[in-house]
């Protein structure tokens, strides 16, 4: 699967449903958003097409794509997604695909020296908050400057919307500023 051709890119800035999604491809061109973390996977057609849509506008960059999931453990609520499965529709994107098992919160805490300088972070509707709160301590050495943190949320008829966080918030929530300085 090659980078999103400029009919694919207009389809799902433009067209695509649930609407809310729209604004994350624009978002990805027009940060020229490179490497993506996703916390709980949430859609996995939606994972491909960040990943299309981040490789037409990357330039010469490498996008990477890391999806961390409590994959093979999910619970019976959660539409079943193993670990041999996401890799399988991820890597054919020719991304660097990294895929992390475990419970999200102690997962992106285990993942996040790994994954400095991320562009953006996806944190999805399925992870709870109580999960994350181990984990804010971690979040602020994965991100730059301009790195864009974005929470889902299900609205009242049960679509995705997403909430921008702020450096500042996640800052607070890791227990202070240890917001990591950037050269």
């Amino acid at each position: 699967m090659a980078a999103a051709n400029w009919f694919r890119y207009a389809y799902l800035a433009h067209l695509s449903r649930p609407k809310s999604v729209r604004q994350l491809y624009r978002l990805v061109r027009r940060e020229r958003v490179c490497r993506i973390v996703d916390v709980g996977i949430s859609d996995t057609r939606r994972a491909m097409a960040l990943i299309e849509v981040a490789q037409r506008y990357a330039g010469q960059q490498k996008v990477a794509y890391t999806g961390i999931d409590w994959f093979d453990a999910r619970s019976q609520p959660l539409e079943s997604l193993s670990l041999k499965e996401a890799y399988r529709l991820l890597r054919p994107t020719g991304a660097n695909v990294r895929l992390v098992p475990g419970e999200p919160g102690r997962s992106l805490a285990a993942a996040a020296n790994a994954h400095q300088n991320t562009d953006l972070v996806v944190i999805s509707h399925l992870v709870t908050d109580s999960e994350l709160a181990s984990a804010w301590f971690y979040v602020p050495r994965m991100l730059h400057d301009r790195s864009i943190l974005l929470r889902e949320r299900l609205d009242t008829e049960g679509q995705p919307a997403f909430t921008p966080l702020t450096q500042a918030q996640v800052s607070a929530w890791a227990g202070g500023d240890s917001r990591r300085r950037v050269a």
